[in-house]
């Protein structure tokens, strides 16, 4: 009788200390848990000045999958879908993976098709605030990175020409403070 009690009570115990645990190493401000689901793009400021949405900006949807993919789309199909990985680290920083557009060596000798080159790079914001309802991230970083980058949308790339070279290499040197705020979607 003792030895089954024995094999009732361990496993019953065992499994009573492991739910305990779990239950108290859960984190309730755990931002990857918050960050997930879709969020619909409300404002981008630059250098705390809020900038006028793009068309394109205006019905922006970010999908944060809890897979670790996330998928920006617009309204319409005139805005291009982007996908790509995600990760929070240290409960600080958004990464995502986005196609970053730069300048060749020397465009002016190029062929106007091969003057960009894509790169997929990890981009890193600091995440402001994200409850249920609003997601604020901030991006420090190039203007030419965000106005040429994927970020959460792709402009077109100028061809490039003798007349806009010295303005858009003065964009690749001009840093610049984004921060993007989101509404959660019903």
């Amino acid at each position: 009788m003792k030895r089954n009690i024995h094999k009732i009570i361990l496993p019953a115990l065992f499994a009573l200390v492991a739910f305990l645990f779990a239950a108290c190493n859960s984190d309730p401000d755990d931002k990857s848990a918050l960050i997930t689901g879709l969020w619909i793009q409300e404002k981008i400021t630059e250098d705390g000045i809020e900038m006028p949405l793009q068309d394109e900006e205006k019905h922006l949807s970010l999908l944060i999958e809890s897979n670790g993919v996330y998928r920006t789309f617009g309204k319409d199909a005139a805005v291009k879908e982007h996908t790509g990985a995600w990760t929070v680290t240290d409960n600080t920083w958004l990464e995502l993976t986005v196609d970053r557009w730069q300048l060749v060596n020397d465009p002016l000798s190029q062929a106007p098709a091969n003057q960009w080159r894509k790169n997929h790079i990890v981009t890193r914001f600091t995440i402001l605030s994200v409850t249920g309802e609003v997601l604020e991230l901030r991006l420090k970083t190039y203007k030419a990175d965000k106005k040429y980058s994927a970020l959460f949308t792709e402009n077109a790339r100028p061809v490039i020409t003798n007349s806009n070279l010295e303005e858009i290499d003065a964009e690749f040197k001009s840093l610049k403070t984004y921060i993007y705020t989101f509404k959660k979607s019903n």
